[in-house]
């Protein structure tokens, strides 16, 4: 099994690995580049303990960099245990790919998965209305938007309204085509993601 995997990875066109039940970890060129460029990421830490440990199936997010000409990228790594036929643990297989974002609303509006960035589009907006955008345009009111940014209604109220008065618009709506307009939907403000380390682990079946 192992030999099949390995065998398996070298040939695959996204960057996968394979850990065995001791813990060795042998990935394709992809993956080793991959995990090369970020080696001093504080987050690499946590995700090679898990690619080591993982023993069911789930998945991470996480914001690293895949060129050193570009700026990170949120991707998603998968972890899939296998099993022998009397259940012993063999291994697992992990790969990796951009983080696709796609909501329940966009879906309903016949819209394709697109790829997030933690990369500011511009510099229209200070950090925090970035932060009330973001969740402005995943139709949070602005009770829930003071909630999760730990702010009052009113301050949520007065960023909404600069925010209107930069985008020149008058209406949520009106926001919502505007951001779309220009590319700000695929834009997650970092903070969301790493919460202060860098990573977020997801869990749950891969």
């Amino acid at each position: 099994m192992k030999l099949e995997m390995h065998e398996f990875c070298k040939h695959a066109t996204v960057p996968c690995g394979f850990t065995d039940s001791e813990g060795e970890i042998k990935a394709n060129a992809k993956m080793v580049d991959f995990l090369g460029l970020n080696k001093d990421a504080p987050e690499m830490v946590i995700l090679l303990e898990k690619i080591r440990t993982e023993k069911s199936p789930s998945f991470v997010i996480i914001n690293l960099v895949s060129d050193f000409n570009q700026s990170p990228k949120v991707w998603q790594f998968h972890f899939l245990p296998l099993f022998g036929h009397d259940k012993e643990y063999l291994g697992t297989f992990f790969h990796a790919h951009e983080f696709l974002f796609l909501s329940p609303i966009e879906y309903v509006e016949g819209r394709q998965p697109y790829a997030v960035t933690t990369e500011k589009p511009n510099k229209l907006f200070t950090d925090r209305e970035w932060e009330v955008l973001f969740l402005t345009l995943h139709r949070l009111n602005s009770k829930e938007i003071a909630r999760r940014l730990n702010i009052g209604t009113r301050t949520t109220d007065n960023h909404l309204n600069i925010i209107y008065e930069k985008a020149d618009v008058h209406s949520a709506c009106q926001l919502r085509d505007f951001a779309k307009s220009k590319g700000f939907e695929r834009y997650i403000p970092s903070e969301f993601i790493n919460k202060g380390r860098g990573f977020v682990e997801m869990g749950g079946i891969a």
